[in-house]
């Protein structure tokens, strides 16, 4: 493969540099508690079919990110033979909280023998994208990075960084959380009735897909903007709101902080979209 997986300008005058790469496909979830625990019943409907016994200690997050995963795969133009040389980048927000809550509280009480050895390796950072890289079969990198407010950053730099500098055919970037921010009690049990949210975006190498959405991550040292936390916007609502606008063939240009921003150019040549409801209000608080 070609060492231009992405376009990686030298510094200018100006001190800018930009990561680019394509927008292959995408797809968005939104499911309420309820529709994400049916899910550990259906292994048969999400990518892979790990199996209902794999998916009954999932992460609620995990799972929106499957279905989100599986809708964009069917959103490709023209789809990969595989993704086993693809890589997976995901960004959670406050994955586990519940599930860790509920532990700790089982311990206090009864002690150890009364915790799940399944809360860690599947309610822990890297878990959502170790899921999807074995669905998929995805044999490059598959890290989760960030995890709280302020990590969505990392994962937009992290992702594009990835395709520029180990030549990968694609990675799957995903965002998840919960919407409005899951509230919940010591003992783990929730206080409100968010919806939890995923965005899967397949990337791939600026030159691979013409005609495809280009994206660009730009860091302008000139322009450092302190991260605002917590977001005044994420990457779900940035997108939910692009698209709800209709705005084919024009750039969508978001701060991402820390001297960084997205600069995302719709190509008219794209002519199909998710359809997304729900904008968010300008300044809004989104969870994912």
């Amino acid at each position: 493969m070609s060492s231009i997986a992405s376009t990686q300008r030298e510094p200018s005058a100006n001190n800018n540099s930009s990561l680019e790469c394509v927008v292959a496909s995408y797809a968005t979830a939104r499911l309420q508690n309820d529709a994400v625990n049916a899910l550990r019943k259906q292994s048969s409907s999400l990518p892979g079919d790990l199996g209902n016994s794999v998916l009954r200690h999932s992460d609620e997050q995990t799972l929106t990110s499957l279905v989100a995963v599986r809708d964009a795969m069917s959103n490709f133009e023209t789809p990969p033979e595989s993704f086993q040389d693809w890589g997976v980048v995901t960004s959670s927000r406050y994955l586990g909280r519940t599930a860790f809550a509920q532990a700790l509280n089982k311990y206090a009480v009864d002690g150890p023998w009364n915790v799940s050895v399944q809360v860690v390796p599947n309610r822990s950072l890297h878990s959502p994208a170790s899921m999807v890289g074995l669905a998929l079969g995805c044999h490059g990198p598959c890290v989760g990075v960030g995890g709280g407010l302020d990590g969505e950053p990392d994962a937009w730099l992290t992702a594009t960084s990835l395709l520029d500098q180990h030549q990968l055919p694609g990675i799957w970037l995903i965002f998840s959380g919960w919407d409005p921010d899951e509230r919940i009690d010591l003992e783990g049990v929730s206080l409100n009735n968010p919806s939890c949210t995923a965005l899967a975006l397949a990337l791939q190498p600026a030159f691979s897909q013409p005609g495809a959405g280009k994206l660009k991550i730009v860091y302008d040292s000139q322009n450092v903007v302190p991260l605002t936390v917590p977001a005044q916007e994420t990457a779900f609502s940035q997108f939910e709101n692009f698209f709800a606008s209709g705005m084919k063939g024009q750039t969508m240009t978001t701060n991402l902080g820390g001297g960084l921003r997205l600069e995302m150019d719709w190509s008219p040549a794209v002519t199909r979209t998710i359809p997304l409801v729900n904008p968010a209000a300008p300044g809004q608080k989104r969870a994912a």
